[in-house]
């Protein structure tokens, strides 16, 4: 087992993709944070500008995050799909015949990547909203949900879940292209669809939606869609890690039984 995590380990390094996707996840989130933590203006009653106060200082890890999601799953993919594409998945069994120690290799460094490129992105974050001055959280301010203190433990959980449905897509259907179109495509565009067609008609399908609902891990409270009240923070996480696994148990009978 160690002499297969040792060899995916190398691959997975010796790839220059994943090197820019490291570079990504950090200045992608540096940007996007420094203007997301832009100061806001503070009005009177009167209407009056009387001061600024900070930007949305967790907005400014949230967000970026949800990009760098993307960006892991590009390398999670090509952890498996790109082994389909140039036939190097017929060498890794040839070295190493037994299958179940590569899947839960490949998963493991999957992982790993995923949790390391959300690091990244929150020290990109940190980075912009600590030159705008306020490198720890702003006050509570009344009125405003503010998330708990899992905030981070959670989008670092999102990652790694968003990337291993990325490399589980790639596997079951051996195309690279797949685990990073089908997230993005469903989660954007597909399931907002299907929400705004079927929220009045079957309310708890728009409830356990994939991407979309593990889009709302940020979130401290439930929000709406319409009519429904749609899931959030780790409830959101958990209905997401269901379809993963879901997505992880096909692939791994899949890449047991039929032909490499």
């Amino acid at each position: 087992m160690i002499a297969v995590l040792k060899y995916e380990l190398v691959r997975i390094r010796t790839v220059r993709s994943t090197w820019i996707a490291i570079v990504i996840a950090l200045l992608l989130p540096l940007g996007l944070g420094w203007l997301i933590s832009a100061p806001s203006t503070i009005y009177s009653d009167a209407g009056e500008v009387v001061g600024e106060g900070p930007g949305d200082w967790f907005g400014a890890f949230a967000f970026p995050l949800s990009l760098t999601a993307v960006v892991a799953s590009v390398v999670a993919s090509q952890s498996i799909g790109q082994e389909y594409r140039f036939g190097i998945i017929r060498l890794t069994l040839t070295a190493f015949p037994q299958r179940m120690r590569v899947l839960v290799a490949k998963l493991l460094v999957v992982v790993a990547a995923g949790v390391l490129l959300g690091l990244v992105s929150f020290l990109g974050s940190w980075v912009a909203v600590a030159l705008r001055g306020h490198p720890t959280p702003p006050d509570a301010i009344p009125g405003v949900d503010t998330p708990d203190s899992a905030f981070f433990l959670r989008g670092l959980v999102f990652v790694a879940l968003w990337s291993l449905s990325a490399f589980a897509l790639a596997g079951i259907t051996r195309q690279t292209a797949v685990g990073i179109a089908v997230p993005i495509i469903s989660g954007l565009i597909v399931e907002n669809i299907l929400r705004a067609v079927l929220f009045d008609r079957a309310e708890w399908l728009t409830r356990i939606l994939p991407w979309s609902t593990a889009s709302q891990w940020f979130s401290t409270g439930d929000s709406g869609f319409g009519e429904s009240v749609l899931p959030s923070g780790w409830t959101a996480l958990g209905i997401f890690g269901v379809w993963v696994l879901v997505f992880v148990t096909i692939h791994a009978l899949l890449f047991l039984r039929r032909d490499a």
